[in-house]
């Protein structure tokens, strides 16, 4: 736990929640950069280190233990987050065009896998962009759509001036996970360096995280820009994510149902609408509540697009425990293996309210596909309850054959023992099974179970 005085105030955790960044410089000893910098540029000189730039370059260590830092991140993602063992440096070569907008985890061929992600707005993951030399807009710095954290497509990105993220070495930006960024044309004759860290959140949110001043909990009507750029706001959604951080239900945000268009705000969360428009009808339908979810799985049972059932089970997550039942009712039922993925994620997205899911989710890791698997796995991690049976269910989920869920299930167990160091006797049977996958045979699956055994020998 850091000194409270590098926590976030209101202000900071109100404008990460609308503008998806923060941006930190703080005070390193003179030369780590460029010794980091020096080193990095060795390393290259045989390839790209990969997830190994931290091991390459221990002297990363201590960017990320700086106080300023670990407030930061402590303030949006809780107390015991975690590193993740995925991280890169980015290297951006002179007189490159630069990239395209994107989020990371777009959608990708894996052993056959080519269908859309849910995006997810609430903070369980977030990342760091840090520089370790002096990067201006002509070298080709890293730019990020301020306010699209929230958005699964971007309408008009012509439209849409991105905010490049400069300024001298240490620079580090803190980001949404899901925020649209890319890499601007180098113009430079000089490489640009940018180590990209991700840190997981290991617990649900129990109370606010940073320096909670509650007489100024009322802070929506000042944001709305930032540098210039203007954000489409969103203050519903925002709301609805300062509850989720500060743990708490707001009663005084529940809409009657006869004062919105309940069928009208499903039909807005059909794809081909305004990203913006669809976001305001998710949290709209989430206001309205336990009234809203007949007419949002009638749609979800009339044979809509795969994204179309993304979005609507979106809808569900900012609605939360009155929609346990019907999303574990389409978990253990439906015929639609897409719906009953759906249906996993979403059960974890609402988190600790989904507590009465958990053997539903135990039973779906013996589902035909595969991705029901992974993200039943994934949500487990997430709910954390009933441990006596979801640690030996995510022990047992090890030896799936299919990749991602042996992943899954690691990282949900490490994120459970980090979030319950003094509990040693219920993980008595977890480190000899994460040694057994030291020897597994996909590399990715090794290399987690390297990584968790490493985060435990850290209690």
């Amino acid at each position: 736990m850091v000194n409270k005085k590098y926590l976030l105030n209101n202000q900071d955790m109100s404008q990460f929640i609308a503008n998806g960044y923060l941006l930190l410089k703080p005070d390193y000893p003179a030369g780590l950069h460029q010794t980091i910098k020096k080193r990095t540029e060795h390393i290259f000189e045989s390839g790209d280190p990969g997830n190994r730039i931290l091991e390459q370059v221990p002297e990363l260590y201590e960017i990320f233990d700086h106080p300023v830092v670990k407030g930061t991140l402590q303030s949006i993602i809780g107390l015991n987050y975690i590193m993740q063992p995925h991280r890169n440096c980015h290297v951006n070569m002179p007189d490159s065009k630069g990239q395209g907008w994107h989020q990371d985890g777009t959608p990708r061929k894996f052993q056959g896998w080519n269908h859309p992600w849910r995006r997810h707005h609430r903070s369980r993951m977030a990342m760091a962009f840090y520089y370790p030399q002096d990067v201006s807009t002509e070298i080709g710095p890293t730019a990020i759509l301020p306010g699209t954290q929230y958005y699964d497509a971007l309408n008009d990105t012509e439209s849409m001036p991105g905010l490049p993220i400069c300024g001298e070495a240490g620079t580090i930006a803190i980001v949404h996970y899901e925020i649209w960024h890319r890499a601007s044309a180098n113009l430079s004759s000089d490489k640009r360096y940018m180590m990209k860290f991700l840190f997981h959140r290991t617990e649900e949110p129990k109370e606010p995280s940073w320096n909670l001043d509650i007489g100024s909990a009322d802070l929506w009507n000042q944001i709305g820009s930032t540098n210039d750029i203007d954000i489409t706001r969103h203050p519903i959604l925002w709301k609805s994510l300062w509850n989720w951080y500060c743990n708490q239900n707001d009663d005084s945000a529940v809409s009657q149902p006869d004062t919105l268009d309940v069928h009208q705000l499903v039909q807005e969360l059909d794809q081909k609408a305004e990203v913006a428009e669809r976001m305001e009808a998710t949290y709209k339908l989430g206001t309205i509540g336990k009234a809203a979810i007949t007419p949002i799985m009638d749609q979800l049972n009339n044979g809509i697009s795969e994204q179309n059932s993304l979005n609507l089970s979106a809808a569900l997550s900012a609605i939360g425990g009155p929609a346990v039942p019907v999303l574990t009712d389409m978990l253990r039922h439906d015929s639609d293996w897409w719906k009953r993925a759906c249906a996993a994620d979403t059960l974890g997205d609402i988190g600790k309210d989904a507590k009465d899911s958990v053997q539903s989710l135990i039973e779906a890791l013996d589902d035909e596909s595969d991705w029901v698997r992974r993200n039943a796995t994934n949500s487990l991690g997430i709910i954390s309850e009933s441990l006596e049976d979801t640690i030996p269910a995510l022990i047992r989920a090890m030896e799936d054959a299919q990749p991602f869920v042996p992943i899954n299930a690691i990282f949900a167990l490490t994120k459970i023992r980090k979030s319950r160091p003094n509990d040693d006797s219920l993980f008595k049977d977890v480190e000899p099974a994460i040694h057994d996958g030291l020897n597994h045979q996909h590399e990715r699956v090794s290399y987690y179970s390297n990584y968790a055994l490493e985060q435990f020998n850290q209690i």
